[in-house]
């Protein structure tokens, strides 16, 4: 039988003699604890209470997410439900419910409800006192944490912000010197905003001077955790390194977004290491001087360039990739050309010295790094669930799946990714018009390849 964690143990305080006999009896977990009473654990009154309330202390601080307090109600989200998870809150709150009790509890969905009982003889401003200063512990917490991912401006704030502006306003802003070419702004947010255990990837194909330099440098110059990777360096390997023989620049890019310059340039024995990278963030790298497996979860933004490096006739035959290395990203973008209007006011702009990439002010880099920390909930109807698989199943993956474009069964993970990524945008859950702007999406960044 396991043991109970050790981490878990030293919290709760148990002793090796008592561990034991928690073992003969079956009681191995934390949660197992908080559903126990006294007279069940049968360590004497205090020595039992005292591991009891260690067991609900330590489940209350790992899934109470928010405490809001109002009038006669208190309300608990969690990020999930469960009987020794409902066991916790009611103790750390010292709730008693029902008619002998201080309170009367209602659970809907991810929130626990504690309102003020009819009991004149239990006080509802005990559980009260206790919600605030479990409250401000929590606030306490959460600071620590976000300061730890480098978020220091108030969440509040940083919500006010992006609430103003939206996840539209996000890359309208940011990427606002970019002339046209609106699916790749779109599509970099997307990315820019996704997980780093779920990673939304963005390949952007274009004609020299395009808009994909202006791009790579917004993004550097603007955000943290980012990893500009040059020509030169894709063109030795971005996984193990043909001038060195050591690991590359990918190994070493956990947590970041990673910008790689002519990733059309990348040596074919890299290729390989990073079908597997780009897909769950592990490989095992095996060459003269390196037998490594290493984890890198990151999300790679890459630029490149067409086959005679220009588009020449059908642009979807000049994709200069390997397909199946294609299926990696979840978009797969070819730079629009200018129209003249749009040419005449980029020249103006440039000789009025207009060409210098603004300062974006740091609650965007700060946005970004809140946003992946939200979980979004799917409050999405099935019928509208399936329409989105049906659509983007017979138009992309059944149109494409053989073309050098190759849309196959990965865009079953990334037509979830998409979605979250714009709600995690928006500290929202993920909607019908979520899915509708996904599919939009989708579809926009598949017409860019059509040749008119």
């Amino acid at each position: 039988m396991n043991e109970l964690p050790e981490d878990d143990l030293s919290l709760i305080g148990v002793r090796l003699n008592e561990r034991r006999k928690f073992e003969s009896m079956g009681f191995v977990t934390v949660e197992q604890i908080a559903l126990l009473d006294r007279d069940t654990l049968g360590m004497g009154k205090q020595r039992s209470d005292a591991l009891i309330q260690s067991a609900w202390n330590i489940l209350a601080n790992r899934h109470i997410i928010r405490i809001e307090i109002e009038e006669g109600k208190i309300e608990v989200t969690v990020d999930k439900v469960n009987d020794s998870i409902l066991a916790a809150v009611k103790g750390v709150l010292n709730a008693v419910e029902g008619d002998v009790g201080n309170c009367i509890m209602s659970v809907q969905g991810n929130k626990v409800i504690f309102y003020a009982g009819n009991n004149p003889y239990f006080s509802f401003d005990s559980i009260l006192k206790n919600a605030k200063r479990f409250s401000e512990l929590l606030h306490a917490k959460q600071k620590h944490e976000l300061a730890k991912s480098g978020i220091t401006l108030d969440e509040k704030e940083i919500k006010k912000f992006a609430g103003e502006r939206g996840f539209d306003g996000f890359w309208k802003n940011v990427f606002e010197e970019i002339k046209g070419n609106e699916i790749i702004k779109k599509a970099l947010a997307i990315s820019m905003f996704s997980d780093f255990k779920e990673p939304v990837h963005t390949l952007i194909i274009g004609d020299p001077g395009s808009c994909k330099t202006l791009a790579k440098e917004i993004v550097a110059q603007n955000f943290k955790d980012v990893s500009a990777v040059g020509a030169n360096s894709t063109r030795s390997g971005l996984v193990c390194s043909l001038t060195t023989g050591q690991l590359g620049v990918l190994a070493y890019s956990d947590l970041k977004i990673v910008l790689v310059d002519e990733f059309d340039k990348i040596p074919e024995s890299d290729i390989e290491y990073c079908y597997e990278l780009l897909s769950n963030g592990k490989c095992g790298v095996h060459s003269a001087r390196i037998h490594q497996d290493i984890e890198s979860n990151f999300i790679m933004i890459a630029f490149a360039n067409p086959l005679y490096g220009v588009f020449k006739a059908r642009p979807i035959e000049e994709i200069n990739l390997p397909p199946t290395l294609l299926s990696r990203f979840a978009f797969i973008i070819r730079t629009e050309t200018l129209g003249l209007d749009e040419r005449s006011e980029l020249f103006l702009r440039k000789f009025y010295g207009g060409s210098e990439l603004k300062k974006l002010p740091v609650h965007y880099n700060e946005w970004i790094k809140l946003a992946r920390l939200h979980t979004p909930q799917l409050k999405v109807s099935e019928e509208k669930v399936k329409n989105y698989i049906k659509q983007v199943n017979e138009e992309i993956v059944e149109k494409y799946y053989g073309t050098s474009l190759r849309r196959d069964l990965r865009m079953g993970d990334y037509i979830r990714r998409i979605p979250i990524s714009i709600a995690k945008s928006e500290f929202t859950d993920v909607t019908n018009e979520t899915l509708e702007n996904s599919l939009e999406m989708i579809k926009e960044s598949i017409e860019t390849w059509k040749w008119v």
